[in-house]
């Protein structure tokens, strides 16, 4: 059994990012880390290996060359391989062109299981893992919270809908997108780290890979950024007066009629 997992390299949750004195770009402070839902998917690929014993991880992801340190942490934690799209001379924000490329690269290496995380916390989109799946002609499943092989032909599936859990049966080859409820990322073992320091990550030319719709040239995405902005800065918190909490909301509703002009 062959497994792909799709893989994002983000900013860390606490790093500093400012938008550009022009607003036409984000300076982020040099702290990345592998997408918090793709971790989920990492660590269902090691499980599902750990049961099918001759089960193979692959990884992949597209992105700058920096993306490799997120590839390495996938290896020390289970993964068996991994390789780079590299997206320094191609579009890395249209998700149907990042798709594409995904796509290109899975039929190419034929998968039965592709697993990736439901969205990047960068740029939310959510859309990726759906529209791979479809370039691919294949079914998915958006926001597992339980897998299970039935054998080497199918996977049951819980997800969550509205108000509701959902179970699917679905046939192989499949897609499947990650969310936290899964399983528990595990830390890797510092016998983890030392192989993955010694890998070497093969890097892909976009160019190579044949995608469902032609090759993606430049100009070839639908999406342009035309400025970022920073969000509102948040009022400053106000605490209401009072010696007891009837005082306290007698002047709280004051202030909401006669100040805020709400009641």
């Amino acid at each position: 059994m062959n497994i792909l997992v799709f893989i994002k390299q983000v900013a860390d949750t606490e790093a500093r990012i400012i938008v550009s004195s022009d607003h036409k770009a984000l300076e982020i402070e040099n702290k990345y880390a592998v997408n918090f839902f793709d971790e989920f998917a990492v660590e269902e690929a090691i499980k599902i290996k750990e049961t099918h014993k001759d089960a193979e991880i692959t990884v992949c992801t597209y992105g700058p060359a920096r993306a490799t340190e997120a590839l390495k942490t996938t290896i020390a934690m289970g993964a068996d391989r991994a390789f780079l799209i590299d997206s320094a001379n191609t579009e890395a924000d249209d998700p149907l062109v990042v798709s594409g490329y995904l796509a290109g690269f899975a039929a190419r290496e034929k998968f039965d299981i592709i697993l990736c995380g439901r969205q990047a916390i960068d740029d939310e989109n959510a859309s990726v893992g759906a529209m791979t799946a479809e370039l691919l002609g294949i079914p998915h499943v958006s926001m597992v919270t339980k897998l299970d092989v039935i054998d080497g032909t199918g996977v049951r599936v819980q997800s969550e809908i509205e108000g509701a859990r959902k179970i699917s049966e679905v046939a192989l080859p499949a897609l499947f997108t990650t969310q936290k409820g899964l399983n528990e990322p595990r830390v890797p073992l510092i016998t983890g780290v030392m192989k993955a320091m010694k890998t070497q990550i093969p890097v892909i030319d976009p160019a190579s890979i044949d995608t469902p719709f032609g090759p993606a040239t430049g100009g070839a995405s639908k999406i342009k950024v035309l400025s970022y902005e920073s969000p509102a800065q948040r009022p400053a918190v106000r605490i209401i007066e009072g010696q007891t909490p009837v005082e306290k909301a007698k002047n709280l509703v004051k202030s909401l009629k006669e100040e805020a002009k709400v009641l």
